[in-house]
């Protein structure tokens, strides 16, 4: 547990010293969360069956993990970053790859709301940033409330990218019971969410 705090302490401590200008913090927290990073790559590239370069996608998961580390709130702490992360970047490259898949659409969606086709609507509505993240605490308060805290701290290191092994040894348990602990944890929100 005292190991767990420690790593989300850091993550706190480089977001505060990359918002006060430090650049290296965020190399530091960049090079820490790239597993999850080519994680949702892999993922998302597999479901856009070559309608979009790799490397596309790379660099909108790249420009979405650093728009999550400007806008997380370090005044609550809930949801861990990595979750935060996670949510963004799978956002940004859902639409990324819907705006490939329906163009045009997009694009006159955008010019009815008075924004271009780049702009995301996210970045210049403020209602509709302040009720997205209302709907993520929400999601949170649910998913937090249905897991015990063991289940919880297992889910946050899980979405954060560590593998089954890699939390076994942060909670001090072994890779099959935390395998077993992320089947049990995934049925239960299936359920929970459905």
């Amino acid at each position: 547990m005292e190991e767990f705090q420690r790593g989300v302490d850091r993550v706190f401590d480089l977001i505060c010293r990359f918002r006060a200008g430090d650049e290296a913090a965020f190399d530091e927290l960049l090079a820490q969360y790239q597993p999850l990073i080519e994680s949702l790559v892999t993922r998302f590239s597999s479901e856009a069956r070559m309608e979009m370069p790799r490397e596309d996608l790379r660099q909108e998961a790249a420009v979405a993990f650093y728009r999550s580390v400007t806008s997380y709130d370090l005044l609550q702490r809930d949801v861990e970053f990595g979750l935060y992360a996670k949510i963004c970047i799978s956002n940004a490259l859902v639409s990324k790859l819907r705006a490939k898949k329906h163009p045009i659409e997009v694009e006159a969606l955008s010019e009815v709301n008075g924004r271009g086709s780049d702009a995301d609507a996210s970045d210049e509505d403020p209602v509709a940033r302040i009720l997205e993240q209302e709907r993520l605490g929400a999601l949170y308060a649910v998913i937090r409330e249905n897991l015990s805290d063991f289940e919880y701290r297992v889910w946050n290191l899980y979405l954060s990218g560590r593998t089954a092994k890699e939390i076994g040894a942060l909670v001090g348990r072994d890779e099959k019971a935390i395998a077993n602990a992320i089947y049990r944890i995934r049925r239960k929100l299936r359920a929970v969410l459905a």
